[in-house]
């Protein structure tokens, strides 16, 4: 978009002079372009990293889903028909290095450009679809830290259980147990570490996440309140609607 204005400012000039702090001012631009797509990336990863990979998917799908279509639209604002794209593919749009040390425009064939285009717009409709952001969005799970104490046992249920329904046993843990629970873990994306911090914390079944509170999983694994909470309810989700 920056792009427009430098060529319609250069409409009509021949002054070689002139046409070089145009190409200049654009090669600043494009710097500049580059500089906004990466700071909010950086930005998050230092304040938020535990929601960094899902903001990384958004941007990515966003660039590839729209950027044909600001492409386009500049192009017609510029003077040109969106169509020179189709046929022409891009002409000294993209800075790059040069042989001889300089700054040059690189031209992208039709050819090429064009299947880049749909692959983009393709590549943006997969990423932001909400199931993909769910799988593959998860974040970077902060590592618990060690605690100095040893963590206090998962509670126990079977009290409670034999009140409100005599004679009906909850699930004694086994290894069987163990992998079931580690298999729906690490579909819900859980990480490895979280993984072995809930099983050092006695969590041996499904039934032990579900009826514990994010509370208590925060305090006997270390985790952070809010991973806890996300844990807890994901894990609620699949045993409520996934058939276990």
């Amino acid at each position: 978009m920056g792009s427009v204005f430098f060529k319609v400012a250069g409409i009509g000039v021949t002054d070689q002079a002139v046409l070089g702090s145009i190409w200049r001012m654009y090669i600043i631009w494009f710097l500049v372009c580059l500089g906004i797509a990466m700071v909010p990336v950086i930005a998050v990863y230092t304040r938020w990293r535990e929601s960094f990979r899902e903001f990384v998917l958004f941007e990515a799908g966003g660039f590839g889903l729209f950027s044909p279509l600001w492409l386009f639209l500049g192009t017609e604002m510029s003077g040109d028909s969106w169509r020179s794209i189709i046929d022409e593919g891009i002409q000294n749009g993209i800075p790059a290095p040069g042989p001889d040390g300089t700054i040059v425009g690189v031209n992208i064939s039709p050819i090429l450009f064009v299947p880049l285009l749909v692959a983009m717009i393709f590549t943006g409709l997969v990423i932001l679809r909400p199931s993909f952001i769910a799988r593959y969005g998860g974040g970077v799970r902060p590592t618990p830290k060690p605690s100095p104490t040893p963590a206090p046992a998962a509670p126990s249920t079977e009290d409670a259980l034999e009140a409100e329904l005599p004679g009906v046993q909850p699930p004694e843990a086994s290894e069987a147990t163990r992998q079931e629970l580690r298999a729906v873990l690490l579909e819900l994306g859980v990480p490895d570490s979280t993984i072995t911090a809930l099983s050092n914390a006695g969590y041996s079944t499904i039934t032990d996440i579900v009826s514990t509170s994010a509370e208590q999983l925060a305090l006997s694994t270390g985790l952070d309140k809010t991973t806890a909470e996300n844990l807890h309810m994901a894990v609620q989700k699949r045993v409520w609607f996934g058939g276990i």
